[in-house]
């Protein structure tokens, strides 16, 4: 029966199943303001600027600002993410894909934040659950994480919305860091 190789010490790189390196850091190895701008570099016109080429922001242009990492450290993250018209659905409440896509860049970005930064991660569940009919406005959203493995990390993920009386929406997400 084979043993097991010893648990490196935190912050130390070691080798997985397949001889890639992987890293069980205890501190991110990205702040805050890195991960914002690794968000509107993966996801422009998504999140950025002028991208409708008419040299300003505006109508038809991405949201660049409204989607803003606050604080990382060693364990969670917090995103603040400004959801106006765009983002509602009839019955004026922020639409459930706009309140996944928070959910999944939280869990992205605290996944990226204790990896390597040449490494990145696909999601690969979601459980998630709406609460509360959120207002436009204000979202955010606010990751823990519960587990950092070699295969997959898992996020617990809670969304509070301005004037909401409580969490809007409460999701555990599963990454696979590649």
């Amino acid at each position: 029966m084979p043993v097991a190789a010893p648990a490196s010490p935190p912050g130390r790189t070691r080798q997985g199943a397949r001889g890639a390196a992987w890293h069980a850091g205890a501190v991110p190895t990205r702040t805050a303001a890195e991960l914002t701008a690794h968000v509107h570099r993966s996801f422009p016109g998504r999140n950025g600027g002028d991208d409708d080429g008419d040299g300003k922001d505006g109508e038809g242009d991405g949201d660049r600002g409204a989607l803003v990492v606050e604080a990382v450290d060693d364990e969670s993250i917090r995103i603040v993410m400004r959801a106006d018209t765009r983002h509602l659905r009839p019955g004026a409440t922020v639409s459930g894909p706009t309140l996944f896509t928070l959910v999944d860049t939280v869990a992205w970005l605290l996944t990226l934040a204790r990896l390597e930064p040449d490494r990145d991660a696909v999601t690969a569940s979601v459980s998630m659950h709406f609460l509360r009919r959120p207002p436009a406005g204000t979202l955010v959203g606010e990751g823990r994480l519960l587990k950092l493995g070699r295969r997959t990390s898992v996020v617990d993920v809670l969304v509070h919305a301005e004037g909401a009386s409580g969490p809007v929406v409460q999701a555990t997400v599963t990454y696979a860091p590649i």
